[in-house]
């Protein structure tokens, strides 16, 4: 499934961040809008139920208006539902984006009798991915089949723990509005244009609100004036964008936490989520940093491969020549510095944090008007251990010499002096395996997401050392697990050919294939 409410403009001078960052705490606190519309997929199964609901149509009849009101239109998809421009793939996601729905509108399109959702569950902060399967002859709710909870043909994209697919700022190409800002394409607004027309009569797209908006210009280019006043809301795709970086910045954060590591490396997680708090070496004591300097150096350099491949793919699907001349999007180093600590200080793959549809980047920039989410929803656990942490962040400024900062950085210092150097599986990979192969590679996310989540044979592809073992003494056709592993990866084993669904580079097959080595011969 590829899947905020508009905002205002919002300054973004220096002396707006303590004023953002108390606000958004201040939010926090808040019921949200979407748990306080309280429409989620449970409700949507009981509005089936008690209204018979047999057919898509009559579904979207059903709906609450905030759960038609807020919507991206797609015209070229790579998920399970197909798209084009005439009969596009409707996102509705609704307050928030905490519960979103999707459909398309012709019948000869891939999954047109399939309503897909998507949920974001609180109480776990993770989200659940549903299917609604409808019959060709609308014969009532009895008819109507419910998948489980992240099926696998959703979790060969969306990954386990399950994440949202939404490209990044500032270009979702496939999507109206593709590129931030700027006016429609000219196959984009001949697409619409035709799309609008026939709309109101549409047996689904009709049900749809407010598409008037739509063909006003300033949707998609807001104006100088407009813009100004405060009065222009974000486009619908930069909303969407925002939601859902808020959403996986919580349920991110809730993956740290699970960590038994996460009190040793919180300060510094928090820290490096701000951005403004100086080098990753700062938050280490001098010998830890030390050890870790040569392994961040190697996770720098596949970061930016990764980075590079996803810009030309992103750009490549894109639609218009002007996208496609379009910069690089803006790298923020920032998270690239947090995911290191995250993978090699707790263990946890962080390849599949970001929103974007390629694997394995360091792409998580949202449109410039919302805050930081993943510092927000760290402050906000953070915190519960430690209130002066409160109290600094609301006066993180240089003239003071910047407090919150260098309180965060000796926290972290003494934290990790205390902590046992090796104590996560990750740090002794990162030493070990990384001096003979390289640290964990991006698409290795691809085997976790597959043989940890029961869509694949149960592997132990997150744990090093249970891994080495595997390697080296489960029997296969081939001899043992890793003999199967480099047949599996070679062009030789033709639809048997791994990962299922990806279509990995040739470097990328090699970086696995020299991890897997080094994993094999990590001694017992």
């Amino acid at each position: 499934m590829n899947t905020v409410p508009g905002g205002a403009v919002v300054p973004s001078s220096p002396a707006a961040v303590p004023l953002l960052r108390l606000l958004s705490l201040f939010a926090a606190a808040l019921p949200t809008i979407g748990a306080a519309a309280g429409f989620d997929f449970q409700a949507l199964q009981s509005l089936v139920q008690s209204h018979d609901l047999g057919s898509i149509e009559q579904l979207l009849a059903a709906l609450p208006d905030l759960q038609r009101r807020d919507y991206a239109l797609v015209f070229a998809s790579r998920s399970l539902q197909g798209a084009t421009f005439l009969s596009p793939r409707v996102i509705l996601f609704g307050p928030g984006a905490r519960f979103v729905i999707t459909f398309n509108g012709d019948p000869g399109q891939r999954g047109f009798r399939v309503l897909e959702t998507m949920e974001f569950d609180d109480s776990r902060s993770e989200f659940r991915l549903r299917e609604l399967s409808f019959p060709e002859q609308p014969g009532g709710a009895a008819q109507v089949l419910v998948s489980e909870v992240n099926p696998p043909r959703c979790a060969r994209c969306h990954g386990a723990p399950a994440r949202p697919l939404w490209d990044s700022f500032p270009l979702w190409p496939g999507a109206y509005g593709e590129r931030y800002r700027a006016s429609l394409s000219a196959r984009e607004l001949s697409g619409l244009t035709a799309f609008l027309a026939r709309q109101p009569t549409h047996a689904r797209y009709r049900y749809l609100l407010g598409t008037e908006h739509l063909a006003d210009p300033e949707t998609f280019r807001p104006s100088t004036h407009g813009t100004y006043a405060g009065a222009q809301r974000e486009p619908p795709n930069a909303r969407l964008a925002i939601a859902l970086a808020r959403l996986q910045s919580r349920a991110i954060v809730a993956q740290l936490l699970a960590r038994p590591a996460f009190a040793s490396y919180q300060y510094a997680l928090l820290g490096l989520a701000d951005g403004d708090c100086g080098p990753l070496a700062d938050f280490y004591p001098d010998a830890r940093w030390r050890e870790q300097h040569a392994a961040f150096l190697r996770f720098s350099v596949q970061a930016a491969e990764a980075d590079a491949q996803q810009q030309r793919l992103k750009q490549a699907r894109a639609t218009s020549n002007s996208s496609r001349g379009m910069p690089a999007d803006p790298r923020d180093s920032v998270l690239l510095r947090l995911r290191f600590v995250a993978e090699t200080g707790l263990g946890t793959p962080t390849n599949e944090w970001t929103l974007a549809l390629e694997r394995g980047t360091d792409d998580f920039t949202v449109p410039p008007v919302s805050t930081q989410p993943l510092h927000d929803a760290l402050l906000a656990q953070v915190v519960t251990q430690d209130p002066a942490v409160r109290a600094l962040s609301f006066s993180a400024t240089s003239a003071d010499g910047d407090r919150f900062c260098t309180y965060l950085k000796r926290r972290s210092r003494d934290a990790l002096s205390m902590a046992k150097p090796g104590a996560t599986t990750a740090e002794t990979t990162a030493s070990t395996a990384g001096d003979a192969g390289g640290v964990r590679p991006a698409v290795l996310q691809l085997c976790i997401g597959c043989h940890e989540s029961g869509v694949a044979p149960e592997l132990p592809f997150s744990n090093p050392s249970q891994l080495a073992q595997a390697l080296r003494t489960w029997p296969s056709k081939r001899g043992t697990l890793f003999d199967e592993i480099r047949f599996r990866l070679s062009p030789q084993a033709g639809t048997q050919r791994m990962p299922l669904g990806a279509n990995l580079a040739d470097a990328e097959r090699r970086q696995l294939e020299d991890y897997f080595l080094a994993i094999a011969a990590l001694p017992n």
